[in-house]
Parts: structure tokens; sequence; C-alpha cells
């Protein structure tokens, strides 16, 4: 499914109302680039439907304008007249020549709601649908004037960015403890294995505004060199533990982290990033994945393309270049930020809540970031363990205002629960009265921070 936009709304010379549709990239050919997400592409002004539209008050009309793009697609101005009488005709094209007829005007389900519909009908036989209340419903690509021309249907009623697939709060409905690992493998010609590398991500913090959605995470690789000759002797690397964060903006869409989530069907942005690897990234809109594969289930999709300048396009042009293939993509129902980049792919995730919890086999990521156990310990440390009628938790930070503890039993029954005051440092834990046996002490934070801590009460 294509995806677009208007980009800016004024007011013409002559007192007409006029939208500017964004621009995109199309290939050489002409086509618009999801049908074939790989050859060469050229900038263009046009987008799925042409690159502007404007309203004329007499006579009463929406005008629909393509620019030529040499002998890929002349130029067209299309008139239509919603308003007109049902049955009437008019000149809609000089160059071509077209007349334009309409067809009928009814009330007709459109999404949720009944709106009023004109149908008009091409002499070159396309037709195009224009709703009252939804804008255009259906017309021929590009505005093209052979009756060959693929003819596009709306397939979701137009909407905020919030209410899209492209929400960062969809795509990336991640939690505290949720856990992600990527597989990769770098594509090579040689006739020599590349590395490969797992890399495990666990979510440490999420905050959400009105405005903004933050994430800390911790990540962790270990690569495994197979002695390939003029690279490393055979073995394994393991990187450092780093603490990352993600920032995603909920007014624009935008993310420094991932520059390619703002772009519909067909945008692009230059990208001076080297950790990206493609000078342009290329929006190729929504995607159905009919079959998943591993972690990556089927259904809907966010995905795009990295093309570069030269190799083999000619001057002005772009390609998909020596690492064609270059994708990235998300999928809207799975929620767990990007599924496949560069040569990595999601083979296994577990999620601190809901369902399904896990997906795929945790071997290839053991002891890759810290455990559990070993994250509360740096936290603070609960003494003393086993204990009789109180333990004491000391904090290696002063607290924060917000922090809660909760102590549940066996069957996950809360017990006792407090909040630690601004700047304490320790707090007794009360176990009089409690029976004998194994219990959890649970710290929780304001920004989703969690850990856990074994307590033994005899």
């Amino acid at each position: 499914m294509h995806t677009l936009r208007l980009d800016s709304a004024y007011t013409t010379a002559a007192g007409d109302s006029a939208w500017a549709f964004n621009w995109l990239v199309r290939t050489s050919d002409g086509r618009e680039q999801s049908i074939n997400p790989y050859g060469i592409y050229r900038k263009s002004r046009n987008n799925l439907f042409g690159a502007r539209l404007t309203w004329q008050h007499a006579p009463a009309a929406f005008i629909l304008e393509n620019l030529a793009e040499g002998s890929a697609q002349a130029a067209v101005v299309l008139q239509l007249r919603p308003q007109a009488a049902v049955g009437s005709t008019w000149a809609a094209s000089t160059s071509p020549a077209l007349t334009a007829t309409l067809t009928s005007r009814t009330r007709q389900q459109v999404g949720t709601m009944l709106d009023s519909v004109a149908v008009i009908t091409l002499s070159s036989g396309q037709v195009v649908r224009l709703s009252r209340t939804y804008g255009l419903l259906e017309a021929p690509q590009w505005l093209a004037a052979t009756s060959t021309a693929p003819q596009w249907t709306q397939a979701l009623l137009p909407m905020t960015l919030a209410q899209s697939a492209y929400n960062s709060t969809r795509l990336f409905s991640l939690l505290p403890g949720d856990e992600m690992g990527y597989l990769t493998q770098p594509f090579t010609i040689s006739p020599f294995p590349a590395p490969e590398s797992h890399t495990l991500r666990r979510i440490l913090t999420r905050q959400q505004t009105a405005d903004s959605l933050v994430f800390t995470f911790q990540e962790q690789t270990r690569t495994q060199h197979f002695g390939t000759p003029g690279g490393p002797p055979a073995g394994f690397q393991i990187s450092p533990v780093w603490v990352r964060r993600w920032a995603f903006s909920l007014r624009t869409g935008k993310s420094l982290q991932f520059p390619a989530l703002a772009l519909l069907t067909g945008e692009y942005a230059s990208i001076s990033s080297v950790a990206f690897r493609v000078p342009m990234l290329v929006g190729r809109g929504l995607i159905m994945n009919a079959a998943g594969s591993g972690c990556i289930p089927s259904g809907l999709s966010v995905s795009f393309i990295g093309v570069f300048p030269g190799f083999n396009a000619p001057p002005g042009s772009f390609s998909t270049g020596i690492d064609i293939g270059w994708r990235q993509e998300f999928s809207v129902g799975l929620g767990l930020g990007e599924v496949a980049t560069f040569d990595s792919q999601l083979v296994y995730y577990r999620r601190s809540v809901g369902t399904p919890l896990t997906c795929g086999s945790f071997a290839g990521f053991v002891n890759l970031l810290p455990t559990r156990a070993a994250q509360a310990a740096a936290l603070a440390t609960l003494h003393p363990n086993p204990a009789p009628d109180q333990a004491t938790l000391t904090l290696a930070q002063p607290a924060r205002a917000g922090h809660t503890l909760r102590l549940t039993d066996a069957l996950g029954r809360t017990v006792w629960q407090a909040a630690l005051p601004a700047g304490a440092t320790t707090l007794a834990v009360p176990l009089a009265g409690q029976p004998a046996g194994l219990y959890l002490l649970h710290l929780s934070a304001p920004d989703g921070t969690a850990a856990a801590w074994k307590l033994n009460h005899e």
C-alpha cells in the first residue's frame, strides 16, 4: 500500500486554493518503486496522482496536475467537476485530448460512514472517484491517459500520524525487561564465510510524554570469526555492554536513531551517518508480508530501502548499488521495533509481559548482558537473607521520588508494599507474622525500571 501526504496548502495568484504533494523517487522507467524495489531511481516532483491539486471557483472544478518527466511521462492537467450535472461531459485535458463525463453522484459507504461520491469516467476508459469528505478515492497512476495505466484505489481513509502504522508507539510497543536477539550474517562474494554476530538488546526504561517516546536499553554483541585469509584468527569477540537510547517525536514521527521512519512511499532522505552505510534512504510504504519467517510474523510491515548515486546509475540517478537488497523493516503487529536491518534479522525475543512471551532460541545469546540477578545486585543488597522477622534493603544510590517496594509470596500475592522516601538509602522490610517460605521483593520506578530480589523468611 502506498502512503502519501499533502505537504503544503496555499492560494494561487488567481485566488484558487492549491495543495502540493510530497516529492519522491521513482524508477527510471516511470513506475512506482514498490513494484520493483531494486533498479535505477530518479527524483520526481510527481506523487502517485500528480504534483499539485487546485480548486477553482468558476467553473467549479478540481484540477490535478503532473509535470513532464523526460520520455517517461508527459505533463497532464486534468480538470474534474464533481458538482456538474450527472451525465454532463467536458474537456478534461487538451494534451492529451481527453473528455470527462460525470457518470454518477450518489451516497456510498466510505469507510465507516455514508458520503457523497462522484464518479467521473475519462474518454480513455479510466475512472476517477471523489468523496466529499475523504477526497480522492480512485484515479489512474500518474494521471496516465492510456487505458492500460494502473488504477489506484484508496485502501485506508486519511488519518493522523497517531492513527497510522507509522506511529512510534505502535512500532515500538516495548516495555522494560523485553529482550530482542538479532543474527547478523553479512553478505559476501568471497568463497570464505564472513564473521557472524549475535546481538542481544534488553529494554531498561520507557518514558512517554505528549510529544515524545524515549527508551534506554542495554546491548551486547558476540562476533564469531572463522579464520579466513587476511582476517582475524578463528574465535569469538565480545563487545562491552553498551547502554543506548532511542528517541521519537510523536508529533512528526522522526527519530535520530531511525531516520527512515518518517518517510512515506517514495519519499527520500540523505543520510550522513556512516552507521547506515547508504547515502539515501527511501520509503516503500506498507508492505504485506504473506508468509512469516522465523520471529518475523506475517502481516503488515513498514519498509525502507537504501540507494546510491553512481555505481550503475546514470548521472543524477540512483541505484540499489553494491548492497542490493539493503532494507529496514518494522512489523506493525509485532511492535518490537526493527525486525530486519542491513544484514541482521530478529531471531529471538522475550516479552516481559503479555503473549506470546518468547520466540526463537536463546542459545545463541547465552552469557550476553548481565543476568537479572546481577542487575539487582548492582542496585541494592538485601540482608540478612534468610531473615527472621525483618530484612533491610540497602540502595547503592539514594532513592528518587516515586520508587515503590512490594513484597509478594510464592503465589504472587502482595503481602506488603511501601513507597521509598526520596533520598532514602535503606528501608526495613517487615516479615513478622508472615508464614515461613520464599518471597520476592520488587523495586519499581516511575520510568518503568524494575528489579527483584529473592528473600527467604525463616
